[in-house]
């Protein structure tokens, strides 16, 4: 039945179908991944059968902003996760920005030793970020190195860290121990 109804949806319905539950499953990320599968396919069915009814648009329109269905979810969950997908999200933001200044840096560099260079070989460095950039042009040849520190490094899995919420993570073998521990504990006042 739900594939007779899908059938029936136009690109532009189902477009706007997945990209409600894509948003809804990204702000999702404090529920469990198993949880979320199961949320996605039913959001899916739910959404077509509505959409058989009254429209694509309406049907959206009806369950209301992602971020509120979520935030339902999250309270029925009660504990909170950590968020994988921002952290990846935001160490692909990080290091493409990093790479992008330390280009940028390395072009104003170049562009330098170009203007300075003579009939001698010229070296010119900068630092900014913990990070060393040379650039050295003599007769024949031009060279660049680009010298990252551990504090660069640091800052980069710092902030990846915190955007991903690891301190919310806790192992498999963690969670088993919890568990038993709460199974086993005494009811108070019983």
């Amino acid at each position: 039945m739900n594939a007779l109804l899908a059938a029936h949806l136009t690109l532009r319905d189902r477009l706007r179908r997945e990209w409600y539950v894509t948003k809804v499953d990204f702000l999702a990320q404090d529920v469990p991944s198993g949880f979320r599968k199961e949320l996605r396919r039913d959001l899916r069915a739910d959404l077509g059968a509505a959409a058989a009814d009254v429209g694509m648009p309406q049907a959206v329109r009806d369950l209301g902003p992602a971020s509120a269905l979520v935030h339902q979810f999250k309270q029925a969950e009660g504990r909170k996760l950590p968020h994988l997908w921002t952290g990846v999200l935001a160490f692909a933001i990080v290091l493409s920005a990093g790479a992008g200044m330390m280009l940028a840096t390395l072009n104003g560099l170049i562009e330098a030793v170009t203007q300075l260079r003579g009939s001698r070989t010229v070296t010119v460095q900068t630092t900014w970020l913990w990070t060393t950039a040379t650039v050295t042009q003599g007769d024949h040849r031009m060279a660049a190195e680009v010298t990252g520190s551990g504090i660069t490094l640091a800052v980069i899995l710092v902030v990846t860290l915190l955007a991903a919420r690891a301190w919310r993570y806790r192992p498999a073998w963690l969670q088993r121990r919890h568990a038993r521990r709460a199974t086993s504990a005494p009811i108070p006042g019983g």
